[in-house]
């Protein structure tokens, strides 16, 4: 650790604003009007988050794109590649976006200490840890021709999506090693660099898709191949962007060095944390959805209309939620208490206003939005029914992003996943299914009622937690882990 005065480097090679400075922050004397001290936060808040959101809805668009060919293809195309993202996503992005999710507390810890190489050493760690994480994933990929029909009675549908799958291995890779990367030069302030690659790549994908898919004749593998190329080719553009453009983030890279093979018990801890939060809600999800194939067709395709527009909503508060992670990293990696807890209590009326934005644009577009997915006039009234309910739920999944960015900014995501796997396995998910499918017979709304209720639960646990923990001891334990 620095002495407290000390001044940390921006991108521009001039001092940043530390502690006393209220660029970013009141002054610890408290000096600086609490008013300027909020503007100059939500301004640096709004100066990370504007490009996250960006990011990680052009980062979705890959999944539409495909969809979109598959669907241009064959219904059994379609079909095939819903089987094929859902496991993609169970079983390979949400493990390694939550094992990513430890840099946002370690790489923004060891910024915000002072201890500049110890960035880059997170992030050799992590890309070792994913490359372990590659074997059994892939395997799995590899060998679901055969596992997919144990659980798909179409067996032709689940050779298709195997076949998929098998295809996707190519670019999965480069999907896990952009994501490390992306939080190296996230750590440092820079957001813009992961925004810049994806608007190349996207267009790329756009036209592989088409060229394999279509023009070749590859059909839905050649949708996969196109994605997957694209996907490698993310971490390629990220490197020559920090090689020759980010030369101001070479002072967090010492070089490869053997320490990354060292010292993994706080990575494994809170990588293993973060994918356990991704795979406990994300996989909630799929079971409800699951679920409403009982009720009818119709019901279940208006589920999957109203589960892709809750996506495409909850990305806003997720990318905020990033951002904050790296803010409140910074502040604890420097030992600015105060100031961490002061930002976190502006940042719960952030998400709330975040969470009633969504819910009145999701209500006021209620009849326009089912039509952008499904031609089928009787699925779209389904969903636009309940779709009121769907925009509820989501002010309280906004205060539940932010409840768990905090969390990562304090290196305390192992919380996150105690709390959130029993609510939602043994409370928000028997309680959807129960008022979906028993005797309240909600059906729709049933679902996102039970699920918001768990939103609610685990949001409230999370901030009561927040507030009872001493935050000292998050800096102790970030001086120590930093290293």
């Amino acid at each position: 650790m620095e002495p407290e005065g000390r001044q940390v480097v921006d991108r521009g090679g001039s001092p940043a604003a530390d502690e006393t400075s209220p660029l970013l922050q009141q002054r610890a004397d408290e000096s600086a009007s609490p008013s300027l001290a909020e503007k100059s936060e939500l301004w640096l808040l709004l100066e990370y988050s504007l490009p996250l959101i960006a990011t990680y809805f052009l980062q979705y668009s890959f999944t539409v794109i495909t969809t979109l060919v598959a669907g241009h293809l064959s219904s059994d195309d379609l079909a095939a590649t819903s089987i094929g993202l859902t496991t993609v996503n169970i079983i390979g992005l949400a493990t390694f976006e939550g094992m990513a999710t430890a840099l946002d507390t370690l790489c923004a810890q060891s910024y915000g200490s002072g201890n500049f190489h110890g960035v880059g050493l997170h992030v050799q760690r992590m890309l070792v840890l994913m490359t372990l994480a590659l074997i059994p994933i892939g395997s799995v990929w590899i060998c679901s021709p055969w596992i997919l029909p144990l659980f798909v009675k179409q067996e032709h549908l689940a050779l298709k999506a195997g076949s998929f799958l098998r295809v996707s291995l190519v670019g999965l890779p480069g999907y896990a090693s952009f994501e490390a990367l992306k939080r190296f030069l996230q750590a440092q302030g820079d957001c813009n660099a992961g925004l810049v690659v994806l608007i190349l790549c996207t267009p790329v994908n756009a036209f592989l898709s088409w060229l394999f898919a279509f023009k070749l004749g590859m059909g839905l593998e050649g949708a996969a191949l196109g994605a997957a190329l694209a996907n490698d080719l993310r971490p390629i553009l990220l490197i020559l962007y920090i090689k020759f453009f980010a030369k101001w983030s070479h002072r967090c890279w010492g070089g490869f060095s053997r320490d990354a093979f060292k010292n993994w018990g706080q990575m494994l801890r809170l990588s293993t944390a973060g994918s356990v939060v991704n795979l406990g809600e994300w996989f909630a999800f799929e079971v409800v959805t699951f679920s409403t194939s009982y009720i009818s067709v119709e019901h279940l395709a208006a589920q999957t209309i109203l589960t892709t527009l809750s996506v495409v909503m909850w990305h806003i508060p997720f990318s905020v939620s990033v951002a904050i992670s790296i803010r409140i990293g910074h502040l604890i990696g420097a030992g600015q208490v105060a100031p961490a807890r002061r930002a976190a209590a502006l940042y719960a009326g952030v998400f709330t206003i975040i969470g009633i934005v969504d819910a009145v644009v999701m209500v006021l577009l209620r009849n326009e939005l089912p039509k952008i997915i499904s031609d089928d006039t009787y699925v779209r009234t389904i969903a636009t029914e309940a779709m009121v309910t769907v925009a509820a739920s989501h002010i309280f999944d906004s205060i539940n992003c932010g409840a768990n960015g905090m969390l990562r900014g304090l290196g305390r995501q192992p919380v996150a996943a105690w709390i959130i796997f029993p609510v939602n396995y043994l409370g928000a998910v028997p309680l959807a299914i129960w008022l979906e499918l028993g005797s309240p017979a909600l059906q729709l709304h049933g679902v996102w009622v039970g699920l918001a209720i768990g939103l609610i639960v685990t949001a409230a646990t999370e901030c009561v937690y927040m507030k009872i923990i001493r935050w000292q001891d998050c800096v102790e334990s970030a001086k120590v882990e930093a290293m």
